[in-house]
């Protein structure tokens, strides 16, 4: 049987720090390709061609999905994520596809970010992680998700409970943001400069904390290779210029 493919993230660089505030932690993530499992993804849609690599940017995007270049420039990291989809959209139901899941989990994970990369893309993939966190109360799952739409759903009893143990964060820039705002649900936001953070009140997620352990809405510095002549691209440079590099400095959430 051919199982999902997960990776290690204890080495990497900004899901590393998430050691600093839970000490044990054994951090493992699972994506698919970005974009193509994007549904509802807009101001950031972009996808790297599965066998060149090459990126194309959506009509509407203003800044290029950070994971789009990362799968562009490695086709390791390409065919991994591309193995990953192929193996969940070839089931049917949400129980099989929960059962992949769960027999592909890391045995010594106890962190598990879903999606570098990717998305939830159907409802029936969105539910069948809220089976495996279910099944699974030792682990903290948690996601970043533009697919508002099957949150909403759990919430208003037209999907399965989402667990406590399966922290979401809605991630703005999508077709989906009004839903947002009508829930009020926590997100976080893409900012072009620590003043821009600060205009909107929010904080600034350098080490995952907020994404985990925040229950207050945050930003996340502009990252990743963006398109020449863009303002995404002018505002990485500014940051640069400035020493700062993406979400990295010691800052934690605050409840």
């Amino acid at each position: 049987m051919k199982l999902l493919k997960f990776s290690d993230a204890n080495k990497q660089a900004k899901l590393g720090q998430i050691k600093e505030f839970i000490p044990n932690a054994n951090i493992h993530s699972l994506s698919l390709p970005s974009g193509y499992t994007c549904p509802f993804a807009d101001e950031c849609l972009s996808k790297a061609d599965r066998n060149t690599g090459k990126i194309t940017d959506g009509k509407n995007t203003k800044f290029r999905c950070f994971s789009t270049s990362t799968e562009s420039v490695f086709p390791t990291v390409r065919n991994q994520r591309w193995h990953n989809f192929d193996l969940l959209r070839k089931i049917k139901n949400v129980n099989d596809m929960a059962k992949l899941i769960n027999d592909s989990l890391p045995t010594k994970a106890n962190i598990i970010r879903i999606h570098v990369g990717g998305d939830f893309f159907n409802a029936k993939y969105f539910n069948a992680w809220l089976k495996v966190a279910s099944m699974n109360k030792n682990i903290i799952f948690y996601a970043y998700t533009k697919s508002i739409k099957f949150w909403i759903d759990s919430l208003n009893g037209d999907g399965l409970r989402i667990p406590t143990n399966l922290i979401l964060n809605a991630s703005r820039g999508g077709t989906q943001d009004h839903l947002i705002d009508e829930y009020n649900l926590k997100c976080a936001e893409v900012v072009y400069s620590v003043e821009q953070a600060e205009e909107l009140g929010l904080e600034i997620d350098h080490d995952e904390s907020h994404a985990i352990i925040g229950t207050k809405s945050f930003a996340l510095l502009i990252h990743g290779t963006q398109p020449k002549g863009t303002d995404a691209a002018q505002a990485k440079k500014n940051l640069e210029a400035k020493n700062i590099k993406h979400s990295y400095s010691r800052v934690k959430a605050t409840a």
